[in-house]
């Protein structure tokens, strides 16, 4: 069903570029993420039980979406056992890291995003084997003081004042070791040991926005607007929403279940700040709440499909 003839004078057509930007930004987010997973693996500057197979098997997946030539190539050595011990294969890893940001950075300087999906992976390297040592939990809290944007981030607040308040005796129990553990694999999942399952592949999302109008359910819902949208003034799109059986939020609460992301945001939404919304909505996330980000292309595709006529 298509929107009212009001919102058809109001609502522009999507760009046409937006798909291709979106693989272009997956790509890279992978490619970012690959980076940090290797970086996580060496970490603590020994290849752990358990990890190589979890790098083979990133590799492969890696090799999957890229057919990248340094990933097949570092498979089919692991496979192969061709490394002489440790250091070797530790050097191999590190030529992969620096050639593959070589490369990314010769396409475009690293951005904030960069920085934080490099973050992700660099956590999912880490747990891949499914423990934290010592030395990976210092490696992370060093990342956090020599980075305003991993440290001024909402979503990574309870992992930086885990890893400080476990480290403030200069020594990590069990028990803070795993409390670590448990708030990386809210971020990223469990490691490769514990699932088998390609990291990745799976990366998390981390406020990534709903952009498939398919995926939404107006009717019903609580959705909450941000900045000027380009589909008409605010009294409009409630309106419109309401036609589909949803209402509008003044302020992101707990009922909120979706947050429309302007198409004025700044491309590094996710993280900086752009207002109390945005920077609720983070908190509530982390804490659980099913409460999810949509793009206003998504949220204008969905009142088509959604509206009723009276």
């Amino acid at each position: 069903m298509t929107l009212s003839d009001r919102a058809r004078s109001q609502v522009l057509k999507p760009d046409v570029d937006v798909d291709q930007f979106q693989k272009g930004a997956n790509d890279r987010k992978r490619e970012v993420y690959w980076i940090g997973f290797l970086q996580g693996a060496l970490s603590s500057n020994r290849i752990e039980s358990g990890e190589e197979e979890a790098i083979l098997a990133e590799a492969d997946k890696f090799v999957e979406f890229f057919e990248d030539p340094d990933a097949s190539d570092l498979a089919e050595d692991i496979r192969a056992r061709c490394f002489s011990g440790q250091n070797d294969l530790m050097a191999a890893l590190e030529n992969v890291i620096n050639e593959k940001r070589d490369e990314i950075q010769s396409a475009a300087p690293y951005s904030e995003r960069d920085e934080v999906n490099e973050f992700l992976g660099f956590c999912a390297g880490i747990v891949c084997d499914g423990l934290i040592l010592k030395a990976e939990a210092e490696a992370m809290l060093s990342r956090f003081h020599n980075s305003i944007v991993l440290s001024s981030s909402v979503v990574f607040r309870n992992l930086w004042r885990a890893l400080e308040a476990a480290l403030a005796d200069n020594v990590l129990t069990e028990e803070e070791s795993e409390e670590v553990r448990a708030w990386i694999a809210l971020l990223v999942g469990d490691g490769y040991v514990d699932t088998g399952i390609p990291n990745i592949g799976n990366s998390a999302e981390l406020d990534e926005p709903i952009r498939d109008a398919t995926k939404i359910t107006l009717e019903g819902a609580c959705v909450v607007l941000t900045g000027p949208m380009r589909m008409g003034t605010r009294n409009f799109i409630a309106s419109e929403i309401e036609r589909c059986g949803g209402e509008v939020g003044k302020t992101t609460t707990r009922k909120t279940n979706y947050l429309v992301v302007s198409s004025t945001a700044s491309k590094n939404w996710r993280t900086t700040h752009f207002g109390t919304k945005i920077e609720r909505a983070k908190e509530l996330i982390v804490e659980g709440y099913k409460l999810r980000f949509i793009t206003e292309t998504a949220l204008e595709s969905a009142i088509r499909l959604q509206a009723k006529t009276f």
